[in-house]
């Protein structure tokens, strides 16, 4: 058998063993276009999966190199890295080519004797005097990156690790912290022309190969605690939950209205170039706010809009609230048979129109997919000093939530901004 020839079980494709999303992953590999992949996702994305997989068939198709894998704290090798190399050495069906130590965590290729080393980083001077048995360390793995430090520390580790090859690649794999300002979160928007930084999340995985069990706990997270699912699930970068706006005042909800509902209420927030043109249709029930439906859309010219309109079938027979710093669009719409008026405005309307709707307890249904982004990411400023939470709402991700206002204009009191 020769090493440069991957004894790979014909029964064995590698697609029915990493994700779809990592596909373009593997042929970027196989190409050599990057030295690294930072592989950011939420849980069941497979990203950990994948790197154990890349890492096993390199060595079997190239005998000159090796690997080290790095956790910040070495007690949680053997649960997480050393666990995801021998699933993928059971799904490669190659468990009598490789011997696996647990303690120290090491696995040899026994046709070769190639290694893989894995380590935390509780003292980073064995790192430093770290060797190959044959070859050299081509591979460096970084698994839940979030938890080093910074950069810099990860710089330390591969100058001691990656040298004496050729070619060398390194993966870094984490889910995104919640904070944005996080050193992790800020180096990944850093354009590195060698650096691949690959989004990931469960959704893009094969169910059954999740199971039942881990996708009714994320169906139920994602109900209950979107913000957490987003972040946790989806890998979002949600921020700080106390600068979120909404944060734990909706839910994400399946409904049907019933003829005892108070509604429906419409309301327009009007965009063009860069922000979108949105209707939103509410109902109330018992102290309980239902967001059912939502269109929109960015560019959307005003002979278009009664077309986007009608995607709700109660804009053409109830009454819209639309942004009164346009008079001109609420005038087209009108001449186009709708009935729409403006919504009234005044000094700190949108702070009363916002403490109304969080008054209530508020269900979103799973069709309004903006809605809920927004939901989940309007926010007030962070001081990027201090990092207290200012009384200033950010300017993005409320154009859905404005046409929301706009509908309950009714129910908010000028000045008093509590209900009528």
């Amino acid at each position: 058998m020769q090493p440069h020839q991957p004894p790979i079980q014909p029964s064995v494709l590698l697609s029915n063993l990493i994700g779809r999303s990592f596909f373009t992953v593997h042929c970027a590999l196989v190409d050599a276009k990057y030295d690294s992949y930072w592989l950011r996702g939420g849980r069941g994305s497979l990203k950990s999966s994948f790197v154990a997989i890349e890492i096993l068939l390199g060595l079997i198709e190239d005998p000159t190199v090796n690997a080290v894998c790095v956790r910040k704290v070495g007690d949680t090798i053997r649960t997480s890295v050393l666990a995801s190399f021998i699933w993928a050495i059971d799904k490669l069906e190659l468990s009598h080519l490789f011997k696996v130590i647990h303690a120290p965590a090491e696995i040899t290729y026994l046709p070769t004797g190639q290694q893989i080393i894995m380590k935390g980083l509780d003292d980073p001077q064995k790192l430093k005097s770290i060797r190959a048995k044959r070859g050299y360390f081509k591979y460096l793995w970084f698994e839940e990156g979030s938890e080093f430090t910074d950069l810099d520390e990860m710089q330390s580790v591969i100058q001691s690790v990656l040298r004496g090859g050729e070619k060398f690649v390194e993966f870094v794999t984490y889910n995104p912290p919640a904070e944005p300002f996080s050193w992790i979160n800020e180096e990944a928007r850093v354009k590195n022309p060698r650096r691949w930084v690959h989004e990931s999340n469960y959704k893009q995985v094969n169910p059954a190969w999740l199971g039942p069990k881990f996708l009714e706990d994320a169906a139920q997270m994602e109900r209950e605690k979107p913000e957490k699912f987003a972040h946790v699930y989806m890998g979002v970068e949600v921020g700080r939950t106390d600068a979120i706006v909404f944060s734990g005042c909706y839910r994400i909800e399946a409904f049907d209205t019933h003829p005892d509902w108070d509604g429906p209420y419409l309301g327009a927030d009007f965009g063009f170039s860069q922000d979108p043109n949105t209707l939103v249709e509410l109902w109330i029930k018992d102290r309980t706010l239902y967001i059912k439906e939502e269109v929109g859309g960015v560019g959307i010219m005003l002979d278009d809009m009664p077309k986007l309109y009608e995607k709700i079938p109660s804009s053409r027979r109830y009454k819209i609230r639309g942004d009164c710093s346009r008079p001109e669009t609420i005038a087209h719409i009108k001449s186009r048979g709708f009935n729409i008026e403006a919504a009234e405005k005044w000094q700190g309307s949108v702070e009363d129109g916002l403490t109304v709707m969080k008054s209530y307890q508020i269900v979103v249904h799973p069709r309004c997919v903006e809605t809920i982004k927004e939901m989940r990411m309007y926010s007030y400023k962070i001081d990027k000093i201090t990092r207290d939470v200012l009384p200033d709402l950010v300017d993005k991700y409320n154009h859905y939530i404005d046409a929301c206002r706009y509908a309950l204009a009714p129910f908010i009191k000028q000045k008093q901004g509590w209900f009528v």
